[in-house]
């Protein structure tokens, strides 16, 4: 029988007004407790949470006087654009939306970095929100990318009133230590958060119902433009929540800088939609990077259960006493591990769910149906209700295993999912069997939010061809209108060298080849003054460079981002790297779409030259032959160019753009694969990668006067 909560009075906390405690390495929750406290769990002194000084930022730049001067007279966009000199592509922008809105629903934007997309944008539809009252969405994929639009806002309002916040998960933005160290996703923290507040085991959303902390909140978020981690600042100064915070403030907002989740995810959008007290048909959306859309809504939409987590739900269900829950569990688990214990480590093969579902409840001795999946979520709920009552992280294996469940019953009719099993590898050693739901198409995320919004922009460098994007996330033809924006780069600031006769075609990767990269990438870094990096088509066209002695080749410092590197290690992979751009230079080896290819610029000498080692397909598996099957079943003649061919181009050119970030940054992109040179390849290359773009033979001496002669332009 699940938990209730005791009290009957409105939730003022267990520990009223006093400091606690928690446990840092155990999480323990430590009621009424002096910093001195020793943890009884683990035997280790507990400290208390420290406050932090209120810090709102002014915009890093002020406005031109000249600016204020000639735009307040002026309408439309003009009288938003904040900086004095308005650029030819800029302008091209602006104009484009202001100028076509009555006419398009959609407006697709392929404008390279350094454009000043960004400014360009919000100035064009900030006009409109307010004459139609509509919010914007501003989606991003990285919290830099939002900061960006925090302080584009900034510069603006100097000129207009305008309001605007930028949006973190509850993951982070929580300031309670329980959440920060036992929170496995969002979902997970979104569920602890739950339990703590119902328990009244949070003082910092406790906080949020006392009325001086409140008017203090009021007081200093009122017509402010902030970014997320300034609200995180606010709420440890006030001892408040920043996530409730956030809620509290969006509703104010006219811009919201948000990363996909808070969109496309069904769940999170409709709480921001109730938060905003608007509904989707009032959003006014902007998709950032928008070429990760399709993939970002094939992940939103599938699901992975493993025998790790069924094995952890067997023990929940055992020591609840709940047999016959656990049976389900055991057979799910038995079933699965005994479908997959021929197949080899990664190796995938796809099923039938239904006959899945048969062997579970033949083994099982029961029918999986609505009142399985109901009795698993009632497990779940009491599991971390209980685990809260003990002041221990409310973690339930079981609550994971019923979605998952649901899922997959839901979905294993639909020709737009594909199931599979495989088998992984622990560090430890130990293997661990999955079961996938595979979403195989992007438009079951997408097309209902373009088709509902306002109006949408789409930005990208690199969206071309567009009739792609278009059709994956199911935006209408007849509604868009297309700005495909010629390079803002200066000729002479870069140049593409293919180096002819080496690919990362299987047949091609022979101790030869990979001798001849070796030449290739040696030839770069001597011929580079400072920083270069080295972006391989996968890890294992990486692992074969290393072998064949890389790193002791190389006259400058290596640095290795290994497969499996976590968020953390690889963001101080890259400072460190950096770093050594005002020394003598070091080189960074890494994979074609990991962190280090896409999710970090280099701009100036932090990366000079870069060099794109073969073209990433993705590795031939059932899972990518199902997708394509699917996507040719949707665009016949396309399902490998949409699913396959262009992805990976688009990882490529991703990653080639890195150094290239601003309009005075220069570089060398030198493409280590010939296919780039023929015409199916380079005509999916962005506009500026193929200007000035030369075909190199192999031979190192060509190689390097072609890099000397560039950098000698540039007095490096």
């Amino acid at each position: 029988m699940p938990l209730k909560n005791k009290s009957t009075k409105p939730m003022t906390g267990h520990f009223g007004d006093d400091q606690y405690t928690f446990c840092s390495n155990c999480g323990k929750i430590i009621p009424n407790a002096l910093s001195d406290t020793i943890c009884a769990k683990c035997k280790k002194k507990a400290g208390l949470l420290k406050k932090s000084s209120v810090s709102v930022s002014k915009p890093s730049k002020i406005i031109d006087p000249k600016v204020v001067e000639e735009r307040t007279s002026l309408k439309n966009w003009e009288s938003y654009f904040p900086y004095l000199s308005i650029r030819p592509l800029q302008r091209k922008i602006m104009q484009a939306i202001s100028q076509n809105e009555k006419n398009y629903k959609h407006f697709i934007v392929q404008a390279a970095n350094g454009v000043g997309k960004t400014v360009s944008v919000l100035a064009s539809i900030l006009p409109l929100s307010y004459e139609k009252d509509k919010t914007i969405i501003y989606c991003c994929r990285t919290h830099q990318q939002m900061s960006r639009v925090i302080e584009e806002l900034k510069m603006i309002k100097q000129l207009k009133p305008v309001s605007g916040i930028a949006l973190r998960g509850r993951k982070e933005l929580c300031l309670h230590p329980t959440i920060q160290r036992f929170a496995l996703d969002p979902t997970n923290a979104a569920d602890m958060c739950r339990y703590l507040k119902k328990e009244g085991k949070c003082k910092f959303f406790v906080n949020m119902g006392k009325k001086p902390k409140q008017e203090k909140m009021k007081e200093i978020t009122h017509n402010q433009i902030l970014d997320s981690l300034e609200i995180l600042d606010i709420g440890k100064s006030l001892e408040m929540c920043p996530f409730e915070i956030s809620k509290r403030i969006v509703s104010k907002a006219k811009v919201v800088a948000a990363s996909y989740q808070y969109v496309f995810n069904p769940s999170i959008r409709d709480t921001l939609l109730q938060s905003l007290d608007k509904e989707i048909r009032d959003i006014i959306l902007i998709v950032d990077e928008a070429h990760n859309l399709p993939s970002t809504a094939i992940d939103i939409s599938s699901n992975t259960l493993t025998s790790y987590t069924l094995d952890h739900a067997q023990n929940e269900a055992m020591k609840y006493n709940t047999g016959e829950i656990y049976d389900l569990l055991e057979a799910m688990s038995s079933v699965l591990n005994e479908d997959t214990k021929e197949l080899h480590v990664d190796e995938e093969v796809q099923i039938n769910p239904s006959e899945y579902l048969k062997k579970v409840e033949k083994r099982a001795q029961q029918k999986i149906d609505d009142r399985s999946i109901q009795a698993l979520e009632r497990l779940g709920e009491y599991v971390k209700e209980f685990q809260a009552s003990q002041n221990k992280a409310p973690l339930s294996y079981t609550s994971a295993v019923a979605k998952h469940l649901k899922q997959l019953i839901e979905n294993q009719a639909k020709k737009s999912y594909a199931f599979f099993q495989t088998k992984t590898k622990f560090k430890s050693g130990e293997t661990n069997s999955k079961l996938i739901s595979l979403s195989l198409d992007p438009r079951t995320i997408t097309k209902a939010i373009f088709d509902k919004t306002y109006l949408t922009v789409s930005l990208s460098g690199t969206l071309e061809p567009f009739e792609a994007y278009m059709s994956l996330v199911g935006i209408s033809n007849s509604k868009s209108n297309i700005l495909d924006l010629p390079s803002p780069y200066e000729k002479e600031n870069h140049i593409t060298l293919v180096i002819d006769k080496i690919s990362s075609k299987l047949d091609d990767r022979t101790p030869e080849t990979f001798l001849k990269m070796l030449e290739v990438i040696n030839a770069v870094v001597n011929s580079t003054p400072k920083n270069v990096g080295i972006f391989c088509a996968s890890y294992t066209i990486m692992k074969s460079l290393l072998d064949i002695g890389l790193e002791r080749s190389l006259s400058k410092p290596l640095f290795i981002a290994h497969q499996g590197i976590s968020s953390l290690e690889n963001d101080e992979l890259v400072n460190k790297f950096k770093k050594q751009s005002k020394k003598n230079g070091a080189a960074l080896i890494s994979v074609l779409g990991g962190r280090s290819s896409e999710g970090s610029d280099y701009p100036g000498a932090e990366m000079q030259s870069v060099v794109v080692v073969g073209i990433p397909y993705a590795r031939p598996s059932p899972t990518i032959k199902a997708s394509i099957e699917y996507l040719e079943s949707q665009f016949p003649t396309k399902g490998r160019e949409f699913g396959y061919n262009i992805p990976a181009l688009t990882r490529a050119s991703q990653a080639a753009g890195r150094p290239i970030r601003s309009l005075e940054d220069y570089a060398v992109i030198v493409l280590m694969d010939y296919r780039f040179i023929r015409h199916y390849y380079k005509k999916h290359l962005p506009n500026w990668l193929k200007e000035n773009l030369h075909l190199v033979p192999a031979e190192s001496n060509k190689l390097e006067e072609k890099m000397k002669e560039f950098f000698r332009y540039h007095s490096v």
